[in-house]
């Protein structure tokens, strides 16, 4: 093998080697992909599950707790995305209610109501669910 043959080899593996490293394929990081509508529950699940539980009940007591969203009587609809969910919920009881969709971010293993204008217009809702949670009303 001739020494220019010999340096050619050495560069391809080290450009191998370096490219290695850079992947187009998704990352590590786990991802949840659930959604929930009407009745009976439908769910789809991706990857590994997130932190937080995704269930109505986890989610309904993240929205009881905020004090941004009002006194959230009931979440009818709902959606997990690795870290963030979202749902649709009733605010308030009677003729007084109305409905609303809000934002969850994940904290440890429970979920805390995020500022939905922020999330959605900084992209940090997961493609996932950013129909369902960012744009609709």
């Amino acid at each position: 093998m001739s020494r220019a043959t010999g340096s050619g080899v050495i560069a391809i593996l080290i450009g191998a080697f370096v490219l290695a490293g850079c992947s187009s394929s998704p990352s590590n990081q786990s991802a949840n992909t659930t959604t929930t509508s009407g009745a009976p529950a439908t769910t789809s699940t991706t990857a590994a599950a997130a932190a937080a539980s995704c269930t109505q009940s986890a989610i309904l007591a993240a929205a009881k707790s905020s004090t941004s969203t009002g006194p959230v009587s009931s979440v009818s609809n709902y959606g997990c995305s690795g870290s963030w969910a979202y749902a649709n919920v009733t605010v308030g009881s009677g003729s007084a209610s109305f409905d609303a969709v809000i934002v969850l971010h994940a904290q440890g293993s429970g979920w805390v109501v995020a500022d939905r204008a922020t999330a959605c217009s900084g992209h940090m809702v997961p493609s996932a669910i950013y129909t369902q949670g960012c744009a609709s009303s």
